[in-house]
Formats: structure tokens, sequence, C-alpha cells
């Protein structure tokens, strides 16, 4: 999508998903955008986006390039009429940190290009991309499709679509679909599901599951079940279940508890890391200390490894973490 084509569904999003337009309409509208030039989107499609947009939206949407102008000029005159803006019935949308500060629960708005812009109250939000956010730090607030935020210090996001959520420091985050975070730190908690994928977590707590995917763990508490996956591990408290594995742990100070049919791979030299086996898992090590709890635990053992066997039940899950 170009630089305008964002520009224009930052605008328009919003003004659709509250004004009724329909599903359809917003998938064509935000496909027409995608793939052609402002110049190359149907006129039909003009014609309803124009036709739900506020004044205000109206007077910034003219200001994306000359084509998209002269539509609104021959199409709605009066959105460029200053007068028409003082009117009775003018209506004002959410674009300006003020007006989100001071906006009612239930806002649906788009970010739009170049805002820095912070969601600090604690009603609801649903925002959507493309555009970015700067911040969340309060409030229960549902990113769909595209939409970016860059940091995540409170309250409560429920993201899906192809969200992007940069630095999670707090609060708490539900990631499905294709939802990307990069970095988990601090006493942030994150649930991520689906195809979702994390990039490196430093601390907090992280429940991956189904097939969502890890890139490296240095730090914080992080739980794996179904075929998550984990890529490089070099320090945290980790537990595995169902078919989750960890490709690499290189060292760091770690501690893994591997479940049912989970597989965890040591490399040499991480002589801190302490593997508690249960199950039926499979260990691989070059180093670092395997304590066996359950006969059907298989450990292949590749160099200097400490391997332990000392049987004992599998705990409850109230006490994993």
């Amino acid at each position: 999508m170009s630089e305008q084509a964002a520009a224009v569904w930052a605008i328009v999003a919003p003004a659709l998903q509250a004004g009724g337009g329909g599903h359809d309409l917003m998938i064509r509208s935000y496909r027409a955008l995608q793939t052609g030039a402002m110049e190359e989107l149907p006129d039909d499609v003009w014609h309803t986006i124009l036709a739900w947009l506020p004044l205000e939206d109206l007077a910034r949407l003219a200001q994306v390039d000359k084509h998209v102008r002269a539509l609104v000029e021959r199409r709605v005159p009066q959105a460029l009429d200053p007068a028409a803006h003082e009117a009775p019935d003018f209506v004002r949308t959410i674009y300006t940190q003020a007006e989100l500060d001071a906006a009612p629960d239930g806002v649906v708005f788009a970010p739009g290009a170049g805002r820095d812009l912070t969601l600090r109250h604690n009603g609801t939000a649903v925002l959507h991309g493309p555009g970015t956010l700067t911040a969340i730090d309060d409030g229960w607030v549902y990113p769909v499709d595209d939409a970016r935020i860059l940091t995540v210090t409170g309250g409560h996001v429920m993201a899906s679509g192809q969200a992007v959520i940069d630095a999670v420091t707090g609060g708490e985050v539900d990631a499905g679909d294709d939802v990307r975070i990069g970095t988990v730190t601090a006493d942030a908690q994150v649930d991520a599901f689906g195809r979702a994928t994390i990039g490196t977590v430093t601390g907090g707590r992280v429940n991956a599951h189904t097939d969502a995917r890890i890139g490296h763990v240095a730090g914080g508490s992080v739980e794996a079940s179904l075929r998550a996956a984990i890529g490089t591990v070099t320090g945290g408290n980790i537990t595995l279940r169902n078919y989750a594995t960890i490709d690499s742990v290189t060292g760091g100070d770690t501690r893994i508890r591997a479940y049912e049919n989970t597989q965890v791979t040591v490399h040499a030299c991480a002589d801190q890391v302490h593997v508690d086996a249960y199950d039926c898992a499979t260990i691989t090590a070059d180093s670092g200390t395997v304590t066996v709890r359950s006969p059907g635990v298989t450990v292949n053992v590749n160099g200097n490894v400490v391997v332990n066997h000392q049987h004992e039940p599998v705990p409850d899950n109230d006490d994993l973490w």
C-alpha cells in the first residue's frame, strides 16, 4: 500500500466501521487502496466512502494528494468551506491526543500516519490499521487488521489479524491470528496463540500455545504447549507441554521443565542449564544438567552432561510457575 493510500485508509476505516458501511465495503475499499493508485479506485467505492465520512474527515482526506482533493471538491464542496465546520450538525472525529483523552467509552478509530497518540483512559477502543498508536497505558483495546502499537505499558490488549506490537513492558496482551510482538519485558503478561509470533522474551510471563512461536527467550517465565516452538534460549524459566519444542539452548541461567512429548536441544558450553524431564520428553544435550523424572524420558548425551535419575510424580499445573 502506498503512503497516500495508507493515509486515506487511516481516515476512511473508522468512519466506515462506525457509520455502518458494512464489512463488504471495508474489504473492497482496503483491497482497492492496497493494489491500485488513487486515480484507479472505482467511482462507486469513492462515492460510498465520501458519503460516510463526516466533514472534518473529508477535509483531512482532501489533504492527501491533488487527485483526492479534486474528488472531494467536486462531490462534497462544503467539506472545504470553513463556515460549514462551524454548523450545529458538524461532526468531530478523534485524531488528536486531547480528543482521544476526552473520548467516551467505546471509541473506534485509526490513528493515521505520523500521529503521536497514547491511549490512557480505562474505556474500550477498537484500533484499525494501517496506522500507528504510540502507546497503550490503560483500557481494553482491540487492534485489528494491520494496526501497529509501539508500546503496551498497561491495560488489556486483544490483538487479531495482522496487528503488530513492537514492545510489551506491562499490562496484558492476547495475541492470535498472525499478530507479531517484538519484545516482552518487565511485568508484562502475554498469551500468544494461533500463528502469533514473539521476537524476544526477556521478562514477564508468556503463554505460547497452538502454533505460536517465540524466537528467543533470555529471561522471564514461558510456558509453551501443543506445537508451540521456541528458537533460541539463553535464560529464563520455561515449561513445555504436548509437542512443544526448543530448537537450541545455548547457555544462561536457564531452568526448563519438559513434559509429555516435548523436545529440547541443549548445546555445548551451557553448563548453567538445568532440564527436568517428565513423561516421554526427549532431551538432546551437549552440556548442562538433565534430571530424569519419569522412566519414559529419552536422553541423548553428546558431551559433558550431568544426568540424574530422580523419578517422581508430575506436579500439578498450579506448581509450574
